[in-house]
């Protein structure tokens, strides 16, 4: 899990990083990375949800610092 959100982060800083994150791109974003039913819901859990206006590049911040708590 932890390996999977540092990818996100990494896809997100790269990709748009000043883009606006929303609810539509983060479940994209999740269901692009894993097909697995599973690990799908473990990375629903463990990705926030998108509550306010946040940019690609600050949620990968988000993402690497609940990795680094695992």
């Amino acid at each position: 899990m932890k390996q999977l959100l540092v990818e996100i982060a990494e896809r997100l800083e790269t990709n748009r990083p000043n883009a606006i994150m929303t609810t539509i791109s983060r479940h994209a974003l999740l269901q692009a990375t894993t097909m697995d039913p599973p690990l799908l819901r473990a990375l629903r859990d463990v990705a926030p949800e998108i509550e306010h206006t946040v940019v690609r590049r600050d949620y990968a911040a988000v993402l690497r610092q609940i990795a680094g708590g695992m």
